[in-house]
């Protein structure tokens, strides 16, 4: 009686394709953290605030008209 075996060649096949998703998956995933740390350290939006009153948004807040509803 004959076994069906895999041949050793699609093992292999097999086994470097998987190491090859997984590694791509690895970077991928480290890729996106990096980049979403890199966006909020050079964010313009983030910027340290000043202790100074400044008078001129003061002047442009009473300025606003009110909505009344």
């Amino acid at each position: 009686m004959r076994k069906n075996k895999l041949p050793q060649f699609f093992v292999f096949l097999s086994v470097c394709t998987f190491l090859a998703i997984f590694f791509f998956v690895v970077q991928q995933s480290y890729n996106n953290l990096i980049r979403a740390t890199a966006e909020v350290q050079s964010s313009p939006l983030i910027r340290s605030v000043s202790p100074d009153l400044e008078i001129d948004v003061l002047d442009e807040i009473e300025k606003r008209q009110e909505i009344i509803q």
